[in-house]
């Protein structure tokens, strides 16, 4: 044996003998609650030691045949000290799949470590951490499905980085999933991790699991994180591995969780509605006979279903394959039947929706406990006739990739979608002609704001803003989207629109009670630092808004155009003191945008 690693067989020798390990806590906090969920226990070796690292202690553990020895050690070690420490919250310890297996492996130790300390074993969660390959699945399940029936959870360590990932996910089928820290780093800036960990998201709500997300280190982080409904979060962002256990989480590193019903799509219209799942599958009609509706069967095997139709063009029903070839393929059956209309044979009634009808509102009413639906088919109706139908599979795969790219494109402050979707809901406008006021909504007075109050209460500020738009428009006509920064955009449908913009004016106004301390409320402003360092008197946050009218400007083709025009808008409203609403007018245009002011049409509140 070379001399170092006889050097690592006596340190870990005095280790095991000794239990000189120290137990270390990590917080994991709920991002649904905003607070300490439970924390994970990290193994250290003796400090002045080349096996201080977990890395090193387990490898020297795993060259000496002590794995089992060191897993238990670890395990007993980190259990009474997080007993002593009286927490409620839950403790996630590791093990290696592979001392599980072992057949000498004492699994009864675990619920007596925690009884002596007092701890219920509901509280705790066996975190797998998979350093080797698990070669024996059977046996890994009877390893889990033990632990569970004891009271125990189970967690998935660093899905994505171990040897088999997605397999032991199906095969052990855990109460917890951890990303791996490389799908959490810089997410905020990749948009294929994002896509990534909203798949991995909706995997786990299918098989009610929870998800981790590992190694959230920056807010930015946090925040598309906190937006894209990561259940569980853990990283430097809200604290380290510390032998002094960090109990609260301070208020500031949290942003509100927007419930994602609230958030716009930028999918074109057609794509959200039941057209786009549109099948064209001739009917059949009432008159038909068996032996004709066996035909299309036999040249169609694809086919789990047939309409029948009226002479009207309204549906009478359908034919479903498997109840349908039973009777016909029967001995007698084409012989006694063969002649008879196919309308005698129509089974179970079908569910029946509109060409537009939303499809979440579709997926809301199939999946209701008192709706059914028959072979994965579904009738697709327009004006109460028959269009064709629509496959159960397709309005899955269309809901969540409406959800993917919802979240993978929105702000990850405000939940609201970004600039992606304001660019392609913006075109559509233009393209189809939409009546549409676009209002740019800029705060005024933002940045002193953040400098003196703090990043905190500037997001506070960006939410609340957000959630104002929200409540003021008709999320069936409006579109509400985040530019970015203290920068919204709205694009009315609704007739309304000036009112709206009134209504969302004043309510901002009441809420500065909220935002600032008596004395600068008082004041109505507040002193602060510009750019070149002087002192200078900033009046309280104001909201301007600059609104353009589609159809007042035959000269907006595109994008771009219109976002011009939108801008110009906004610059002059900010010339007004205070909540401002400013709409340009084509005849504007024919005057130097500095001489406009003469004519302002400013609205202030």
């Amino acid at each position: 044996m070379p001399h170092n690693e006889l050097i690592n067989a006596q340190m870990l020798e005095n280790i095991l003998d000794n239990g000189s390990l120290t137990p270390l806590f990590q917080p994991i906090v709920s991002l649904k609650e905003n607070k300490i969920y439970g924390y994970e226990a990290l193994i250290r070796g003796p400090s002045d030691s080349p096996l201080h690292s977990p890395i090193n202690l387990f490898d020297a553990a795993s060259r000496n045949g002590r794995l089992a020895e060191l897993d238990l050690l670890c395990r007993e070690i980190a259990i009474t000290k997080f007993g002593q420490l009286k927490l409620d919250e839950k403790l996630f310890i590791n093990t290696i799949p592979e001392v599980l297996l072992q057949q000498d492996y004492q699994h009864g130790l675990t619920l007596d470590f925690i009884k002596k300390v007092g701890l219920s074993a509901k509280q705790v969660v066996i975190e797998l951490t998979e350093q080797y390959p698990i070669n024996d699945y059977k046996l890994m399940r009877d390893a889990t499905d033990h632990y569970r029936e004891m009271g125990f959870s189970i967690a998935i360590d660093d899905l994505g980085a171990g040897y088999s990932g997605l397999r032991t996910w199906s095969e052990i089928q855990p109460d917890f999933v951890k990303l791996d820290r490389h799908f959490i780093q810089d997410i905020h800036l990749d948009k294929n991790k994002r896509q990534f960990v909203q798949s991995m998201i909706d995997i786990a709500k299918g098989v009610n699991c929870q998800v981790i997300g590992e190694g959230i280190e920056v807010r930015e982080e946090y925040l598309t994180s906190n937006a894209i409904n990561i259940d569980f979060a853990q990283g430097y962002y809200f604290g380290r591995p510390a032998a002094e256990v960090k109990r609260h989480i301070e208020t500031e590193l949290f942003a509100k969780r927007k419930p994602p019903t609230n958030l716009n799509t930028y999918y074109p219209r057609e794509n959200t509605l039941v057209r786009s799942l549109l099948i064209n599958i001739p009917p059949l009609a009432s008159t038909d006979s068996v032996n004709h509706a066996g035909e299309r069967f036999q040249k169609s095997p694809e086919l789990s279903g047939l309409p029948i139709l009226k002479t009207d063009g309204t549906v009478a029903g359908m034919i479903w394959r498997n109840e349908f070839m039973t009777l016909f393929a029967s001995r007698y059956g084409r012989e006694l039947h063969g002649r008879k209309p196919v309308s005698l044979f129509i089974g179970t009634e079908p569910t029946i929706t509109d060409i537009d009808f939303p499809l979440k509102e579709l997926s809301k009413k199939i999946t209701s406990q008192d709706s059914s639906i028959q072979y994965g088919l579904f009738v697709i109706t327009e004006n109460g006739k028959y269009r064709g139908l629509g496959s159960l599979m397709d309005l899955l795969k269309q809901i969540t990739n409406m959800q993917i790219t919802t979240a993978r494109h929105a702000n990850p402050l405000t939940g609201l979608p970004g600039n992606v979707p304001i660019s392609e809901h913006t075109t559509i406008v233009i393209d189809e002609a939409r009546d549409t006021v676009m209002c740019y909504f800029d705060l005024d007075n933002f940045k002193p704001y953040n400098d003196i109050y703090g990043y905190g209460k500037g997001d506070q500020v960006i939410r609340k803003t957000a959630s104002l738009l929200m409540e003021y428009t008709d999320s069936e006509l409006d579109f509400v989207g985040h530019v970015g920064g203290d920068d919204f955009v709205i694009l009315f449908e609704s007739e309304n629109w000036q009112q709206r913009c009134s209504e969302i004016l004043s309510a901002f106004t009441a809420l500065l009670s909220e935002l600032y301390k008596p004395e600068h409320i008082d004041e109505q402003g507040m002193m602060a630092q510009d750019r070149q360092g002087n002192n200078v008197f900033y009046p309280l946050l104001s909201l301007s808004i600059g609104a353009v009218s589609v159809l007042d400007f035959p000269t907006i083709t595109t994008e771009a155009d219109l976002s011009e025009y939108a801008t110009k808008a906004k610059s002059m409203a900010k010339k007004s003191t205070g909540n401002s609403l400013y709409q340009l007018k084509y005849s504007d245009m024919e005057q130097p945008l500095n001489l406009l002011q003469a004519d302002i049409r400013i609205v202030n509140y």
